[in-house]
C-alpha cells in the first residue's frame, strides 16, 4: 500500500540521445518509502522523440510512466498538458523534473516530510554543470544570510538543514530574486490543482511567475539548503540565449520585458518593491530593443510573434524601441544591470 503518490512533470525537448535516461534513473533511485510515482513525460515536438529513449529504459513497479506527444509549443503549454493529466487522476503531491536534470536520492523524501509539516511549496538548493558555486551560493540574499533571517523571519529545523517561512515573505523573497530552478520545486498540488504556467511566456518567465502564485497561496514554505538537485548540460532555452549572436537573446529579453509588465499588474506590491520590478522591466526593454533591431540589421532573424504581442499588450513601449536601440548604442551601459 503507497501511502503517497507523487506526480513527476517532464517536458521533454532534446537533441542528444540518453539524457532522459539519467533524469527517469534519479526518480527509481529515490530513497522515500510507501510512495508511488506517476512520471508524465510531455514530448514536446522533440527531435530525438521521448518514446525511442523509453525502449531501454526499465523502471521499479513503484514507477508509472506516461507519455504524451505534442507539437512544439514551449515548456510552459509541456508542463500545462502534464498538470492537466494529473489534475484529472487526482493526484496530490507535484514535483517536476526537467529531462536534463537529475535527483539526488533523498530529494522526494526530503520535500515530502516539508509539505507533511505543513508547507504547500517546497524547493531546494542545486548545483549546475558549468560552474562550482551552488544556486544559492551565487544569490545576493543568501550572502546576506543572518540579515536574511531577521528580515523574513526564516525559521530553522533541529538539524539546520531546512528552513520555514511564511509564503508571504518567501513572495517578497523571490520578488528579491529567483530563487530556485523549476527541478528543485515539489508542492501541494491538491490545494493548488487550478494553478498553471503562463502559455504567453512562450520561452522565458513562465516558471518564476507561477512560483509568485504558489508561494502566495500558501502559509508555509520550506526550502532545503542541500544540493538535492543536479542540473545538466541539454538543451536549456535560458542558458542558450546568453549569446547575443543569436536570436534567442533578443527573445528571451523581450519574455522577460512582459514577464515583469505581468507582475506589476498582477500583484499587490511594496514601493520598493514595485520600484525593483520595474527597473527590471525597463533593463529588459532596453536589451531586447538593442537585441532586436541589432538581429534585424544583422539578418540574424526576427521573433515576429513576440513584437505583435508587445505591440498589443505595450505599444507605446513598442513605438519607443528605436529610440532605445539609439540610446544603447550610443551609451552600452545602459545595458548593464
Amino acid at each position: 500500500m503507497f501511502k503517497y503518490h507523487v506526480g513527476v512533470v517532464i517536458p521533454f525537448y532534446q537533441r542528444e540521445s540518453g539524457i532522459l535516461a539519467k533524469a527517469l534513473l534519479s526518480i527509481a533511485a529515490q530513497e522515500v518509502k510507501k510512495t508511488k510515482f506517476t512520471v508524465v513525460i510531455v514530448d514536446d515536438g522533440s527531435p530525438v522523440p521521448a518514446d525511442k529513449e523509453l525502449a531501454s529504459i526499465q523502471l521499479p513497479d513503484n514507477c508509472q510512466i506516461e507519455l504524451i506527444k505534442q507539437k512544439n509549443a514551449g515548456p510552459a503549454v509541456a508542463r500545462n498538458t502534464a498538470l492537466d493529466y494529473l489534475q484529472k487522476n487526482k493526484i496530490d503531491t507535484v514535483a517536476f523534473l526537467d529531462s536534463d536534470d537529475v535527483w539526488n536520492k533523498h530529494h522526494v523524501s526530503e520535500a515530502l516530510s516539508a509539505l507533511s509539516a505543513g508547507a504547500g511549496f517546497y524547493f531546494c538548493n542545486h548545483s549546475r554543470f558549468n560552474t562550482a558555486l551552488s544556486w544559492f551560493e551565487s544569490l545576493n540574499c543568501f550572502k546576506e544570510w543572518n540579515d536574511m533571517l531577521i528580515e523574513y523571519n526564516i525559521k530553522f529545523s533541529s538539524d539546520k538543514n531546512l528552513a520555514e517561512l511564511s509564503g508571504a515573505n518567501c513572495f517578497k523573497l523571490f520578488i528579491r530574486e529567483y530563487l530556485s530552478q523549476t527541478s528543485c520545486i515539489v508542492y501541494d498540488f491538491k490545494s493548488l490543482s487550478d494553478k498553471r504556467f503562463d502559455p504567453s511566456l512562450v520561452s522565458a518567465g513562465e516558471d518564476f511567475f507561477l512560483w509568485l502564485h504558489l508561494v502566495r497561496s500558501c502559509e508555509k514554505v520550506i526550502f532545503s539548503l542541500s544540493k538535492n538537485v543536479h542540473c545538466g548540460a541539454g538543451v536549456n532555452i535560458y542558458f542558450d540565449s546568453f549569446d547575443w549572436n543569436k536570436l534567442s537573446s533578443s527573445t528571451q529579453h523581450g519574455y522577460h520585458f512582459i514577464l515583469y509588465k505581468m507582475i506589476l499588474s498582477s500583484f499587490p506590491l511594496q514601493k520598493s518593491e514595485y520600484a525593483l520590478i520595474k527597473q527590471s522591466a525597463d533593463h529588459h526593454l532596453n536589451l531586447y530593443s538593442y537585441l532586436m533591431l541589432k538581429h534585424l540589421i544583422t539578418r540574424v532573424g526576427f521573433n515576429r510573434g513576440l513584437a505583435v504581442s508587445i505591440l498589443k499588450r505595450f505599444p507605446g513601449a513598442m513605438f519607443l524601441i528605436p529610440f532605445r536601440f539609439i540610446r544603447a548604442y550610443m551609451n552600452r551601459k545602459i545595458l548593464e544591470k
